[in-house]
């Protein structure tokens, strides 16, 4: 331990003043090691909060490409408000999230590939914002074609507790999907049937 390494005497009258100067240089030293294992320690759980909440975000792209929305009470809390604009319009709850998201892309094989974001962590709370871009592909009669759209989630996320290994464990509680263009494509793909 670095605390080992120093050694502490009690000054004697001849030598007091550079005994004092000795041990006071000791103390800041002491205290500037101790700040710097907060700070670290601080830095290490901000990052810890940033992977957990990518993560979290990550996970919807996952449990709807795979048709899995089961996995969705791994991102949303059970109230989560969800605006997925027209023709989805405000959700309410996880299990009508589930449900809808389940109904809507039944006809399709989707990849929700997510780019630029940016996430303010405040507290127990966090808004981010994060750029997708959809694919929509079509099956039987659609088989080939693909409708793709583009926009953003801008979420707020409350923090839920520690999972496993004690890592932050983040869940979505409000989702906003604006889209920042035209669909582009065939539209009729959400018409073929289901896999």
């Amino acid at each position: 331990m670095v605390l080992d390494s120093f050694r502490f005497s009690k000054p004697t009258k001849s030598k007091e003043s550079s005994e004092k100067c000795d041990l006071e240089m000791q103390l800041t030293y002491i205290i500037s090691y101790l700040s710097s294992l907060v700070l670290v320690s601080s830095a290490s759980s901000i990052a810890e909060d940033y992977n957990a909440i990518q993560n979290t975000i990550s996970t919807y792209s996952l449990a709807l490409d795979s048709k899995d929305f089961g996995r969705l009470a791994q991102v949303f809390t059970p109230d989560v408000v969800a605006n997925y604009s027209e023709p989805l319009n405000v959700l309410t709850g996880l299990a009508q999230v589930q449900q809808v998201l389940q109904k809507s892309l039944a006809p399709v094989t989707t990849q929700h590939a997510l780019s630029t974001q940016v996430i303010d962590i405040h507290g127990d709370a966090a808004d981010s914002t994060t750029y997708i871009t959809t694919s929509h592909f079509g099956n039987g009669l659609y088989e080939g074609q693909v409708l793709y759209a583009y926009g953003r989630y801008v979420d707020q996320l409350v923090r839920a507790g520690r999972g496993h290994g004690m890592r932050p464990k983040w869940r979505i509680k409000a989702r906003n999907l604006l889209y920042m263009g035209p669909f582009i494509g065939n539209l009729s793909v959400f018409l073929s049937p289901g896999t």
